[in-house]
């Protein structure tokens, strides 16, 4: 199987894997070290984050796991502080210690809730991010930010965390809807016009094939839009100045 390897860089280096059947990756991400795991999913991910949990239960290489899984509300409803203080329950009760680890399997707000619960589980424990929605694989899932929603507003609460690495399994995205893809990948056509035109020119060729995520194309495109915000995170991990470029478009598709 061919995957393309797409590194950040910096204090906080991880690795994002891009490919098809390639969820044993997920296992080689963690340390040996790692005894408990928490899948936190959305109840639409439930049947498969339970085959997710048996591919990491089959991995004894490093002696026996266990692993629970978190089911959660799906989109930003998952986002909320009784949420994480679910999973932190979960942990708690499981007596998960510094040395376990988190997975965020599901679309971005997923992602964004399940690094926030490893962020603060401990001060910080192992994280590895699966993302399943074209938004969450080429956005959220990267650039190590996490956080929660308040009354007051979106994201007020969270932390950058950086994964131990993201694995991309385009297989991930079979039972998105022609709708989701398309929606998800506004998310890429943005970074063509930041930094990869030739992301634009994918989509100017054949517009049916670039949003198909069994395409070549498709592959071409998310792995560009990717390459982009891996640079742009490992020169500003923090926010410092220069990350705001991929706040180009964002805030105005929020509002």
């Amino acid at each position: 199987m061919t995957t393309t390897t797409i590194s950040v860089t910096g204090d906080d280096a991880y690795d994002i894997v891009i490919g098809r059947d390639i969820l044993d990756r997920v296992s080689e991400a963690l340390t040996p070290t790692v005894r408990k795991i928490l899948v936190v999913h959305p109840p639409t991910l439930a049947a498969r984050a339970a085959e997710l949990r048996d591919r990491l239960l089959a991995d004894t290489e490093n002696g026996p796991r266990e692993v629970l899984l978190a089911e959660i509300p799906d989109a930003e409803q998952g986002k909320r502080i009784e949420v994480a203080a679910f999973c932190w329950q979960v942990m708690g009760q499981a007596d998960f210690t510094r040395t376990d680890a988190v997975i965020g399997y599901g679309g971005g707000a997923v992602t964004d809730l399940a690094g926030f619960v490893a962020a603060t589980w401990l001060r910080g424990i192992q994280l590895v991010q699966v993302p399943t929605t074209v938004l969450g694989l080429v956005d959220a899932s990267v650039g190590g930010k996490t956080g929660i929603n308040t009354a007051e507003g979106k994201n007020l609460v969270g932390a950058f965390w950086a994964p131990r690495a993201v694995i991309g399994d385009l297989d991930e995205l079979r039972s998105l809807s022609a709708n989701e893809a398309t929606a998800g990948f506004a998310e890429v056509v943005k970074a063509g016009f930041i930094w990869a035109p030739e992301i634009l020119d994918i989509v100017e060729a054949d517009p049916a094939r670039a949003v198909d995520p069994a395409s070549d194309e498709f592959r071409r495109a998310v792995e560009l839009a990717i390459g982009m915000k891996a640079a742009v995170v490992s020169e500003d991990f923090r926010e410092a100045g220069q990350r705001e470029i991929l706040n180009y478009g964002h805030t105005l598709g929020h509002a």
